[in-house]
């Protein structure tokens, strides 16, 4: 909660954003092994209204949370963006171990975590929530035990332009 970011709202387009974190995390992750990452990104996306360093930071929490997941057996990690009625999704999948019903009642909850301790701090999710939820949009998530988890990222359209 108090780390400092450039909260300026400025027009771009989210697959660049998506893009430019997966490059990041790619570069920099030593758990990719065995992981594949696919993207299924809609060319005609309209650009967003909203700060683009907390865009990344979605973007670079929910793509970790998945790598980890998968670690160290592998899996697959898929993002889709769309235009979709009067929204913009972006969906984040992996197969990994999938969270429980009672994880996943607690997922977006400030300081819950199911990471050992000093892996985690429990708050990214948390931040990623209030990230959207602040552009009017919603952040939800559908998991199987043993398949895997999927993130809904939903901008309003009100908040894009083609």
């Amino acid at each position: 909660f108090a780390r400092s970011t450039d909260r300026t709202h400025t027009r771009f387009q989210l697959n660049n954003t998506i893009g430019e974190t997966l490059n990041i995390v790619c570069n920099a992750s030593s758990k990719l092994d065995g992981i594949t990452i696919q993207t299924d990104l809609d060319p005609g996306l309209p650009t967003v209204l909203a700060s683009q360093t907390e865009m990344e930071e979605v973007f670079m929490n929910l793509i970790k949370n998945a790598i980890d997941a998968m670690s160290p057996a592998g899996g697959s990690l898929k993002i889709q963006s769309r235009r979709e009625n009067n929204e913009v999704v972006v969906d984040i999948s992996d197969t990994g171990h999938g969270m429980s019903e009672t994880v996943m009642a607690r997922v977006f909850d400030p300081f819950f975590t199911t990471k050992p301790a000093g892996q985690g701090t429990g708050l990214g999710l948390s931040i990623c929530y209030g990230i959207i939820k602040k552009l009017g949009g919603s952040l939800t998530a559908d998991s199987t035990v043993g398949v895997g988890t999927t993130f809904h990222i939903r901008i309003p359209i009100e908040k894009v332009r083609a």
